[in-house]
């Protein structure tokens, strides 16, 4: 879960997977960013509510 915070290069190819094509980059940030929210909300959610071992 908390592997998909890292997201530096998926920008990084959204943006050269789409050159002049403005509105598909900003789609593409937007999915990418999105996606992120998401992996680092459950992975702080697995954390937390997690059982503890002694």
């Amino acid at each position: 879960m908390l592997c998909g915070i890292g997201f530096t290069m998926s920008l990084f190819i959204g943006a050269l997977a789409f050159p002049g094509q403005q509105a598909l980059i900003d789609e593409a940030k937007l999915g990418v960013l999105a996606g992120s929210l998401v992996s680092a909300l459950c992975g702080f959610a697995l954390l937390r509510f997690a059982p503890q071992r002694v």
